[in-house]
């Protein structure tokens, strides 16, 4: 028996919540995405914060299209220089701060997380996490064990052990960043939360402990990014600059690719004790970077 679509949907295909009514959608274009029916709908949900420029946006259809004429996946961190990669890293860096000037490439919001975690744990040789109540990080391991709601991560415990928990502009944290702090990890804006504000000057504070305790300070800005805020990037709002950058969603405009980003230096502890401290297969996927760049 030949099964439709629908049916395939609700009896194999694994997804993390129950849908009774689920829409079947045959195409997209701007704003808007198209249901078997004919039914037209407006995407407020823009793929979880990733369509910034629309569906379907001729400029990176065309650059998509191009790359596919060139070629696919290679080996995306080794030997091999691939334009749409190392275009792309450049015309991030130029819109970076010098301290922001080396970029790893991923395939999500998580990895970005993950990969940023395990670069301050490199760097600083400590286990100390801090982060905040209500913040969301992404569900992976590591990334879960920073998010900031008990309700989503307590059925997959243990997690990662040595992290703290405060609250989003309170003065406590700050004489909780001490010398066995490797990172605080935070998004600028609390997203999931509810778009909550930073105080400026509990922001500014947070950076000037980290600089004294030499404690990384990571920005996640995965649903932040892009002009979101109405700056490229969100921290530019607020004059703190962070030691890493997470960034992901609409960086690919449709296509899977995410993104960590510090200086040299930092990156440079990736390459030795051990080699390989952290590898992707996938990751800047030169499709991916096409469709980023355009």
């Amino acid at each position: 028996m030949q099964l439709t679509n629908r049916q395939i949907f609700q009896y194999h295909l694994a997804t993390p919540s129950n849908v009774s009514s689920p829409i079947e959608i045959v195409k997209a274009k701007g704003i808007y995405i198209y249901s078997d029916s004919g039914q037209q709908y407006i995407d407020l949900v823009s793929g979880v914060s990733v369509s910034n420029v629309g569906h379907l946006h001729p400029k990176v259809v065309k650059a998509i299209k191009d790359q596919l004429g060139k070629y696919m996946h290679l080996m995306v961190y080794g030997k091999y220089i691939q334009s749409p990669q190392v275009q792309l890293t450049y015309k991030l860096v130029i819109n970076l701060p010098e301290k922001l000037n080396s970029v790893y490439f991923v395939n999500s919001g998580s990895e970005a997380v993950e990969g940023a975690l395990k670069l301050a744990k490199r760097i600083t040789g400590r286990t100390g996490i801090i982060s905040f109540n209500n913040a969301y990080h992404g569900s992976t391991h590591g990334a879960l064990s920073v998010l900031g709601n008990e309700e989503m991560k307590n059925a997959y415990r243990p997690l990662l052990p040595d992290i703290s928990f405060f609250n989003f502009n309170d003065n406590k944290v700050i004489d909780n960043i001490t010398q066995s702090t490797a990172c605080i990890i935070m998004e600028p804006i609390q997203t999931e939360a509810g778009i909550i504000l930073p105080n400026l000057e509990w922001l500014q504070l947070i950076r000037k402990r980290c600089d004294e305790t030499g404690t990384m300070l990571i920005f996640d800005e995965v649903q932040l990014g892009f002009g979101r805020s109405g700056k490229l990037f969100a921290y530019e709002n607020f004059d703190v600059i962070p030691d890493i950058l997470c960034l992901a969603k609409a960086m690919g405009s449709g296509m899977p690719l995410g993104a960590f980003i510090s200086s040299s230096d930092n990156m440079d502890k990736l390459t030795h004790n051990p080699a390989l401290g952290h590898i992707t297969t996938f990751g800047g996927h030169p499709v991916s970077c096409a469709a980023a760049l355009a």
